[in-house]
């Protein structure tokens, strides 16, 4: 009997104050990733074009395939986030 009351209490206390939103913190980064990818790939055409004196080849060249790439992981991102949702939902019930 006395047991139950500690065990009340200890699950009490091992519950966070503030439940966060796991799916928040998962798409709040995929616009920094995406647009990070991109300037990444810019920077590199930028440095390239310096490096091997052409007007803007390389950079123009770059951004395209930043963009491309990160909206492909943008997108495969989003589509695997949305499965295991799905999963977890049907899962519930």
């Amino acid at each position: 009997m006395k047991d139950k009351p500690k065990k009340k209490l200890a699950e009490f206390l091992s519950k966070p104050l503030v439940q966060t939103d796991s799916k928040f913190v998962q798409y709040s980064g995929l616009g920094i990733q995406l647009s990070a990818t991109i300037l990444i790939f810019l920077f590199i055409g930028i440095w390239l074009d310096k490096h091997f004196e052409t007007k803007f080849i390389f950079t123009l060249i770059l951004t395209f395939v930043g963009f491309f790439g990160g909206f492909y992981s943008f997108y495969l991102t989003i589509k695997n986030l949305t499965e295991a949702e799905k999963k977890k939902k049907e899962k519930d019930i």
